[in-house]
């Protein structure tokens, strides 16, 4: 049901419906374009919903399967009728849609013994594929094109022509490939496990000596982003974010120089620019490109998702929380944030607890619908990240026990401390991971203290003094973890134990009833 929902989103997104091409695609007052209907004003999400709406498909489930497949085929069919011009596309995203467009109609003209037609058509595009530099195409456009001067025209001129350029696209086409090939193959790796920096870099390293000499020799789109990208994650993988940030900037100058504007190039380094920045602590810097860059993110995407969270992390960390507030509310209100990937949603349950704490703090003003957090039912959510035990599963198990300390269930905490103690020394042990480390220890020493705030305060004198030191650095990949800044969350810590010990249990923080779903 979700890949037919997708289908009819995207076919809202266009003006097919007012265009006139709705009614030759779909028959009018058919069962498809009621089925259609249904879907696009959201009375369909589910085939429970079809079923309820339509009571028919209840009594027949075998028509409801009917019914959608005939309709997923009928879209697919007319994806080349759309038109999308008014979306969010940029000119090189624009182009690649028509070029594609354009070349199937010309293998379609040629097919059907129109090829002159289908050769007039494919000269015009030729110079639009080299123009934008979509390779793959224009290798496939000059091998049809070398056939027909060659076999059918006998243009010895023409044929010779095609064939010296065919000769050069082919070798940038074997250069993407690689290039291309290289990158993923480290993707793979390092996405499915960050913890193995130094082999990532030092992969990295042999991955871009060997296609450096491409970037000298050819120009492409496809050798210059992915080379780059490799050369990136050389500095990336090991937190080296002044350097990291220094490529990003190349990057876009390299490619502001273009014929063409890319929205790929500008999401992909903007956003490891944005990263750059908020590990290094320049969160002024941060708020100002989420600001100025947020139109380059289609909205509701995954990659927007994404953006939101570094503005979402630098507002927390500049102590902009009505920000950080707004933000979270805006994305729990996303009719696309249920359908993100497992991370995704729980990095916002994940924020939604700590805008709690600070709630609880007293130091975010909420709205007056409000609705209670609960502690307990977000630990048992959390289930992707739990498993991340070097890097989100840290935030889980501070705020829990912060929340544990608001409520004084002293026993819980004792018990929670030493297990901190042995959680930090088995998974937060590297060197990269110091404030995350000084905080877990002042943590462990609040039950040792007995929970007295000036014991509490002496036996963490010197670890405060560390851990206020730390931020100076540039290599600081702890950040993502830090949802809000440890200096802050200390605060809460001693502003509770400071407070009579007989005053009312804090059970719930309030929060607004909007992000209930999140």
């Amino acid at each position: 049901m979700q890949e037919l929902i997708n289908l009819v989103l995207l076919f809202q997104r266009t003006k097919f419906k007012v265009s006139g091409m709705m009614s030759i695609v779909l028959e009018p007052d058919s069962e498809m374009e009621r089925f259609y209907n249904a879907i696009a004003g959201g009375f369909v999400k589910t085939e429970d919903d079809a079923r309820a709406v339509f009571p028919e498909y209840a009594q027949n489930p075998a028509r409801l399967h009917t019914i959608k497949g005939k309709l997923k085929e009928r879209l697919n069919d007319s994806i080349l009728l759309l038109d999308f011009r008014e979306s969010a596309f940029t000119e090189r995203q624009h182009a690649f849609y028509a070029c594609s467009r354009k070349w199937a109609a010309s293998m379609t003209l040629m097919t059907k013994n129109a090829r002159e037609n289908g050769i007039n058509l494919l000269e015009n595009l030729l110079r639009q594929t080299l123009r934008f530099e979509f390779t793959e195409l224009t290798v496939d456009i000059l091998r049809t094109l070398r056939l027909h001067y060659g076999i059918l025209e006998g243009d010895q001129k023409r044929f010779d022509q095609i064939e010296q350029q065919l000769n050069q696209y082919e070798e940038y086409w074997i250069m993407e490939r690689k290039t291309e090939g290289y990158y993923a193959e480290l993707v793979t790796r390092y996405v499915r496990n960050k913890s193995q920096k130094e082999e990532i870099s030092k992969k990295a390293r042999e991955y871009f000596d060997r296609v450096k000499p491409y970037l000298e020799q050819c120009s492409t789109f496809k050798v210059q982003f992915f080379g780059r990208m490799l050369e990136i994650l050389i500095y990336d993988s090991m937190q080296d974010y002044p350097v990291t940030a220094r490529l990003c900037e190349q990057a876009l100058e390299f490619f502001d120089k273009k014929d063409y504007v890319s929205n790929t190039v500008l999401q992909v380094f903007n956003y490891n620019l944005f990263t750059c920045y908020l590990h290094m602590r320049q969160f002024d810097k941060c708020l100002l490109m989420a600001r100025e860059h947020q139109d380059l993110f289609e909205d509701g995407t995954y990659n927007w998702f994404k953006l939101q969270e570094l503005y979402f992390l630098s507002a927390m960390h500049s102590g902009n929380y009505s920000d950080g507030l707004r933000i979270s509310l805006a994305v729990a209100a996303h009719p696309n944030f249920e359908h993100q990937p497992a991370p995704v949603i729980e990095t916002w349950k994940i924020f939604e607890a700590y805008i709690a704490l600070l709630a609880y703090g007293g130091l975010i003003a909420v709205p007056d619908t409000v609705s209670k957090f609960k502690i307990s039912r977000f630990v048992n959510e959390i289930q992707f990240f739990s498993k991340d035990k070097s890097g989100m599963n840290i935030p889980v198990l501070v705020v829990q026990f912060l929340f544990d300390l608001a409520q004084h269930r002293w026993p819980q905490i004792i018990d929670r401390a030493e297990g901190l103690s042995k959680y930090r020394s088995r998974y937060v042990n590297s060197p990269d991971m110091a404030r995350s480390q000084c905080f877990m220890r002042m943590l462990e020493q609040v039950p040792k203290a007995s929970f007295l705030l000036p014991e509490v305060q002496k036996r963490t004198a010197d670890t405060w003094k560390q851990l206020t030191i730390l931020p100076s650095s540039t290599h600081n990949p702890d950040t993502e973890i830090e949802i809000v800044p440890y200096d802050v969350l200390w605060g809460i810590v001693l502003n509770i134990l400071g407070k009579p010990r007989h005053c009312e249990l804090f059970a719930a923080a309030p929060i607004p009833a909007q992000r209930s779903r999140i």
